[in-house]
């Protein structure tokens, strides 16, 4: 009997000691995930003075009487002062990471509405972009100051109703500092984590010094005109090609503008440089230069006009195909490269047509306008009918329009079957 009492003591006494454990390991669990997270400082008021964040550590500032909130990662010790200033506007995110190589930081920003209450000495202009039109709504001017150079500061965006931003409208992060006339537009990418599925903007400063303050804010972007800009075109032919491929013609310049005001999904992979970072390599410029002069450009002549190794070649191209700075497409034997537009026919199809602006603005109006008709065209273009009817006949060739009658007039609408619009919605 006294044995058997004794065996239910320690059976008692085993249940309480796993129970306890059981409790233990879901108390470290749940600390270790919330860790993981980061830690989350509530604040009330409108400031935080000198306080430490550690190596690695992350950590999320709450201002709960403005909901705003300030995320901040770094690899370096961190000394924080904010300030949100009486003319801050409520409901606002960022999160900052900071890399400096594990040199001590401190940092100070300051956010208000709008960038007069700074009391900058000039006003800065909008910035201006590649077809697009850029419009101050965000309402949140962040103000950064350093006391030490650091090498790497990324800065992103909630993309979420609740913070000023749509997930429906595009939008850039853009710089000012006090020796610029107006804001510029820093390489912004639009990217989401799939596992929270949460999206946001993201962009880099590089190599900010103590000695200068920085401002950023994001705009949105309207387009007031096409994707791509039409210098001229022209038909370029192969004999080894053997086929009239469409190439579109664009200054350098104003290609590096449009590459840097554009918001596209960018999967990076391997690859860690930042869009500035790929435009500025001598050697990749070079390729850009070859395919912006001959657009349809195959590879052999790359190799040749560049000088580079295959090797080299190789891993350039790849670096300028994975950041969507160029396209390439497999014709006949040849693997042909060209500038990456987002609507790039050259990419979809080939157009064998001698006047192609016209028949391509012809395409345009059809496609923006379904049910559209032949003398509706002439009439916004200011052409003649029958030139119309011209490159009408060359679209219904290509089989990328159909009309249907009605009444007398036949009505022209865009064939979204066609392998063309297929691959331009696609992207």
């Amino acid at each position: 009997m006294g044995r058997r009492i004794n065996l239910i003591k320690m059976r008692k006494k085993d249940i309480s000691l796993a129970f306890l454990v059981l409790i233990l390991s879901s108390f470290l669990f749940w600390g270790l995930t919330i860790n993981s997270v980061g830690e989350i400082r509530e604040r009330a008021g409108v400031n935080v003075t000198n306080e430490k964040i550690a190596i690695n550590q992350t950590v999320y500032y709450n201002f709960t009487d403005y909901n705003v909130q300030y995320g901040f990662h770094t690899d370096s010790n961190l000394n924080i002062n904010i300030g949100l200033g009486v003319q801050q506007t409520n409901d606002r995110e960022l999160f900052l990471d900071i890399i400096n190589d594990g040199i001590p930081v401190s940092l100070n920003l300051t956010s208000k509405s709008s960038l007069s209450w700074f009391n900058l000495p000039k006003t800065p202009k909008n910035p201006s972009g590649y077809n697009s039109r850029f419009q101050y709504k965000y309402n949140n001017i962040i103000k950064i100051q350093v006391n030490t150079t650091v090498n790497n500061l990324t800065a992103r965006f909630e993309i979420n109703q609740k913070f000023g931003l749509s997930r429906n409208k595009e939008y850039r992060i853009t710089l000012f500092k006090e020796d610029y006339d107006s804001w510029e537009i820093l390489s912004t990418e639009s990217k989401k984590n799939e596992s929270t599925n949460v999206s946001y903007l993201e962009a880099n400063l590089t190599n900010l010094n103590e000695s200068e303050s920085y401002y950023i804010t994001i705009f949105e972007v309207s387009s007031i005109g096409p994707q791509y800009d039409w210098f001229w075109i022209v038909i370029i032919s192969g004999s080894a090609i053997g086929i009239g491929a469409l190439a579109i013609i664009i200054s350098k310049t104003k290609y590096f503008e449009m590459l840097k005001t554009r918001i596209v999904s960018i999967d990076k992979g391997a690859h860690r440089l930042t869009m500035e970072e790929v435009l500025e390599n001598e050697n990749r410029n070079k390729i850009i230069e070859c395919i912006l002069e001959e657009p349809g450009i195959h590879y052999n002549e790359l190799l040749r006009n560049t000088e580079l190794s295959a090797g080299n070649l190789a891993w350039h191209l790849d670096i300028l195909e994975t950041y969507k700075i160029i396209g390439k497409k497999r014709v006949g034997k040849y693997l042909v490269y060209f500038p990456y537009y987002q609507k790039n026919p050259i990419s979809n199809i080939d157009l064998k047509l001698q006047k192609s602006e016209l028949t391509l603005k012809t395409l345009e109006m059809i496609e923006s306008n379904p049910g559209t008709y032949n003398n509706e065209i002439a009439k916004d273009l200011n052409v003649d009918h029958k030139t119309i009817s011209y490159h009408i006949n060359k679209l219904k060739d290509l089989d990328l329009i159909y009309s249907k009658k009605d009444g007398r007039k036949k009505k022209l609408f865009p064939n979204l079957d066609a392998e063309y619009f297929k691959n331009n919605y696609s992207k």
